[in-house]
């Protein structure tokens, strides 16, 4: 059996150059095959869905929430409050030591703390007592040529290296402007010391003792100090502070 055979046209080639008017050039016919069908197109597909079936359409509600969900966050941006500037934490001051109060001493009153820096001190003037007549110690008593007059102070070193306290440079003031040192007397009976060495961030406590006439009275406690660099100790200069008290304690 013969299998079947594509007709065959004969080719005329033709010139080089495209031939004269009166002569057209032969017709080529190309052989083709028929097309093939793919193999998709000969099954349903596999995800297809009836035409019987009506899916429902979903992007309208969906343009539709898209919108709405825009144009609130414009909104909100429009009309909200603006953001606060970002603020920095306050300072809080540390909190006090709670301390055991104490009685005042007899014949002396409590004076309102007002802390007074020079330099790397800081003396608060605590409690005063005036009127003595004398004083009285472990080995002795003394009476005053005046009155004798007694200043509570506390002391505090807030320096990292130590500090020296000078009880010589601290005078009394009454209302005569007169200026009166400490009384030797007084202060060694009552064995308080002249010159205090502190060590870094103590405090203490202790009585200065002046004499004054009978019958003057007392305008201000000046308290003195140096002022030295943080490194070496070096003084710099003297510094002075006037403390008003009570002009008297009774």
């Amino acid at each position: 059996m013969l299998s079947p055979t594509y007709p065959v046209v004969a080719v005329q080639w033709g010139p080089r150059y495209p031939p004269e008017p009166s002569h057209p050039p032969a017709t080529t016919l190309h052989r083709t095959r028929p097309a093939r069908r793919s193999r998709r197109e000969t099954g349903p597909a596999l995800n297809s869905v009836p035409s019987s079936v009506t899916l429902p359409d979903v992007r309208a509600p969906l343009v539709l929430f898209t919108g709405l969900l825009f144009a609130g966050t414009l909104m909100s941006g429009c009309t909200g409050t603006a953001a606060a500037p970002h603020a920095s934490p306050e300072a809080t001051a540390p909190s006090p030591y709670v301390l055991v109060s104490r009685p005042v001493r007899d014949f002396e009153i409590p004076l309102r703390p007002v802390a007074t820096s020079v330099g790397k001190l800081r003396i608060t003037p605590i409690g005063l007592r005036t009127g003595m007549c004398c004083v009285v110690g472990t080995h002795a008593e003394w009476p005053a040529d005046g009155q004798y007059v007694s200043v509570r102070v506390q002391i505090q070193n807030t320096d990292r290296d130590r500090q020296e306290f000078d009880t010589a440079g601290q005078f009394l003031i009454t209302a005569d402007d007169r200026v009166h040192k400490v009384n030797t007397n007084a202060m060694n009976i009552k064995r308080q010391d002249f010159k205090i060495s502190m060590g870094a961030g103590n405090v203490l406590e202790m009585d200065l003792f002046y004499d004054i006439p009978k019958d003057a009275s007392i305008k201000a406690i000046r308290l003195t100090g140096k002022n030295t660099t943080s490194i070496g100790g070096i003084e710099t200069g003297a510094l002075r502070m006037d403390v008003p008290l009570p002009p008297a304690s009774r």
